[in-house]
């Protein structure tokens, strides 16, 4: 069967950047076949949970320059540097949630455009964070008249329910970590994100695919032809996917690209 895939929708955490050791490590090998499909004319997206400042500390620029950017689960899509769509907090929703956190002597990362920062110093639950996902520590900055996209709750799990409690019925609580949950206004999907894109681009579904390992991945595949899942995501994901790659300490994006890009 002929193919012509035009683009590909790649995850970062445990799809190209493995953490089954500290520091974690990229996989080299599946970034150059992601770079050898940009130079036979496949456009390449990253599409993750990271903002962008967490991507740019990461160093992946370092590594391949993509053509576009979906990050925060799909509440910035940015494609070759422009900005095509931003999700943002009111204010006033932003400022409730950080009131909660303050009661609680929790701290959270306000999450802008392009950069962070954090509500208060350092404590136990942000180190803890931040040991598993080692980046440069925010600025403590005041809360209020901020413009965020999204934010990072440093907290274990018996306080989800107080901040499930005040959140307005459009938003996701997503726990990723002991310590670290997502808040963010929907539609923060990746698969909606990926329609903004394809749209820009003028590219169809059918000439699309999609690599990722988590249940917010699955909404990638709904978005394309080709959804692809690492062997070592999750069960749903395995069971949502068309196409199942190796895992990834064998290098399973660079296998489904030679097997279903790569001329």
């Amino acid at each position: 069967m002929e193919r012509n895939i035009k683009i590909i929708f790649v995850d970062i955490d445990w799809t190209i950047l493995n953490h089954s050791s500290f520091p974690s490590f990229y996989d080299l090998a599946s970034i150059e076949a992601l770079k050898e499909a940009q130079r036979q004319g496949v456009k390449v997206f990253i599409n993750t949970a990271r903002p962008y400042h967490s991507v740019k500390q990461i160093k992946l620029f370092d590594l391949i320059k993509p053509d576009g950017m979906i990050l925060s689960n799909g509440g910035v899509v940015i494609s070759n540097e422009e900005v095509l769509y931003a999700s943002y907090i009111a204010p006033k929703d932003f400022e409730t949630i950080c009131e909660v956190a303050s009661k609680y002597n929790l701290n959270l990362e306000g999450i802008r455009l392009y950069d962070c920062f954090l509500i208060k110093e350092y404590d136990e639950y942000t180190k803890a964070l931040f040991s598993t996902y080692p980046e440069d520590i925010p600025e403590v900055e005041d809360y209020h008249n901020q413009d965020t996209i999204g934010i990072n709750l440093f907290a274990p799990k018996e306080f989800d329910q107080y901040f499930i409690d005040v959140l307005p019925d459009n938003f996701m609580f997503f726990r990723y970590h002991d310590y670290g949950v997502d808040i963010a206004p929907n539609p923060h999907d990746k698969g909606e994100a990926i329609k903004i894109v394809l749209d820009k681009l003028q590219i169809f579904k059918d000439e699309a695919m999609a690599i990722g390992d988590d249940t917010v991945d699955i909404s990638m595949f709904n978005a394309v032809k080709y959804g692809v899942a690492m062997a070592n995501g999750k069960k749903e994901v395995l069971d949502s996917a068309t196409h199942i790659a190796r895992h990834i300490d064998e290098h399973g994006v660079k296998g489904i690209i030679e097997e279903l890009v790569l001329k």
